[in-house]
């Protein structure tokens, strides 16, 4: 699809001299990786942006992190995601985490704030290993609200599924679509609230 963009951002980290530190970083626009100081020497932090300001319809993000044996690493984002509205195709973003044995990784990037008649369908797929620990979460922002825009049209998608030792332990999807209003004030919905986030 022409205008269209394929963002690509895969980080790996390894344990090496008693301390974690990058081993592959492969990114392509409008995905950039940033390596700002980090709080703890030993655990390295990365820090994506996207250039592009934004997502429309058809864009696709990958993001793919990996914690190799006994690494650590935190990785977030340096402001919240922005999804446009769409007329046409949702945007993509596609988040695969994974943790080897005695590693320690967190997936804690900001907000994705979704404007009226945005459309987007995001997957988080994770695979731990036994002894692997994770940290990770996503905050979903309903409109502008700071400008009084609602989320009055369009479609929300947000899937998480998370292996460990290659066996499925948690499943979540969430779906908006259709009739949007009602779906966010009801209270077996999300009872009024402008704002959702999953914590693992």
């Amino acid at each position: 699809m022409p205008g269209r963009v394929h963002g690509i951002a895969r980080l790996s980290f390894v344990r090496s001299g008693g301390a974690s530190r990058l081993d592959i970083l492969d990114q392509r626009a409008p995905l950039r990786v940033l390596f700002p100081d980090p709080h703890d020497p030993g655990v390295p932090l990365a820090v994506l942006v996207t250039t592009s300001g934004g997502l429309v319809g058809g864009d696709v993000l990958d993001v793919s992190i990996t914690a190799g044996p006994g690494a650590a690493a935190l990785v977030t984002t340096q402001a919240a995601e922005k999804v446009y509205r769409s007329e046409g195709a949702a945007c993509e973003i596609r988040v695969a985490l994974e943790a080897a044995p005695g590693s320690w990784l967190e997936w804690l990037p900001n907000e994705t704030i979704v404007f009226d008649a945005a459309k987007l369908h995001r997957r988080t797929t994770v695979s731990l290993e036994a002894d692997a620990r994770l940290l990770a979460g996503e905050i979903v922002v309903l409109g502008r609200l700071a400008r009084g825009e609602r989320f009055t049209s369009g479609t929300i998608h947000d899937g998480w599924e998370i292996r460990r030792d290659g066996r499925l332990v948690w499943v979540d999807a969430f779906r908006l679509a259709e009739d949007l209003a009602q779906a966010q004030a009801s209270p077996a919905g999300l009872g009024g609230a402008g704002a959702l986030a999953t914590i693992v």
